[in-house]
């Protein structure tokens, strides 16, 4: 505790207060949250679980906000089976990773920098998956201040807030709660569910990639794009992905 207290105070973030308590603004900050795990960068397994909880927590959100603001209930997930948003998880695990060593350096930091990797993450998301399914998934270009409707300004701030939130908050205790399971339970549940996830990622994937394939009019080649056809037709894909856009 001593030597992560001179760290702290190195920075300038010490503030001497009755609980021992960080400064910011009119909020505080308790030491104890941000020692609950010394790991630098965070263990592997823990960011997977960074992923599957963003990815699931993300996609809920994303969900309540359409239906909140449309009145419709629509599916937000990136995979044909189960909730989540693997922008969401895989923007976790970047900000995760490249802010939890600099959490010692104030919330002000981790709020420009974690804007600055969630708005360029969303807007390289954005760009990658249309160069590759030749669909748009989401587009911004409604609001003000949007960067090709790929990602805004008012998104990058809540992705720097989140940032500050998860560091500080949401991360230290999930690496407390996930700490507490038997190492061999953690470890298989882990992998069950990362074969599940890898194999509905490259099903959904395969399924875009044929949707893509039968517009431009190519029969099916082989039983694989058959079952495919059979499987996920454009009604099933149009309808799990009612936000796509040519």
């Amino acid at each position: 505790v001593c030597e992560m207290e001179k760290v702290m105070q190195a920075y300038g973030r010490i503030m001497p207060g009755p609980a021992g308590q960080t400064a910011f603004g009119g909020a505080a900050v308790d030491r104890d949250v941000l020692t609950l795990n010394r790991s630098d960068p965070p263990a592997f397994r823990h960011l997977m679980w960074t992923f599957l909880t963003a990815a699931f927590i993300g996609e809920r959100l994303e969900v309540l906000y359409v239906w909140s603001a449309t009145g419709v209930v629509m599916s937000r997930s990136s995979l044909l089976y189960g909730p989540f948003s693997l922008v969401w998880g895989l923007g976790a695990v970047l900000v995760t990773w490249c802010l939890w060593p600099f959490r010692y350096r104030g919330p002000w930091v981790l709020l420009l920098t974690g804007g600055l990797l969630g708005g360029g993450f969303e807007y390289v998301a954005s760009a990658a998956g249309e160069a590759m399914f030749h669909r748009i998934f989401w587009d911004y270009s409604y609001m003000p201040f949007h960067l090709e409707g790929r990602t805004n300004l008012l998104f990058a701030l809540l992705w720097g807030l989140g940032a500050v939130l998860w560091i500080y908050r949401g991360f230290p205790a999930l690496t407390a709660l996930t700490d507490r399971l038997p190492p061999r339970v953690e470890r298989t549940a882990l992998q069950v569910i990362s074969l599940l996830l890898a194999a509905d990622t490259v099903l959904s994937a395969a399924a875009m990639l044929r949707m893509e394939e039968r517009q431009e009019g190519q029969p099916a080649a082989g039983p694989v794009a058959a079952a495919l056809d059979r499987w996920y037709p454009d009604q099933v894909l149009h309808s799990r992905y009612q936000n796509l856009m040519d």
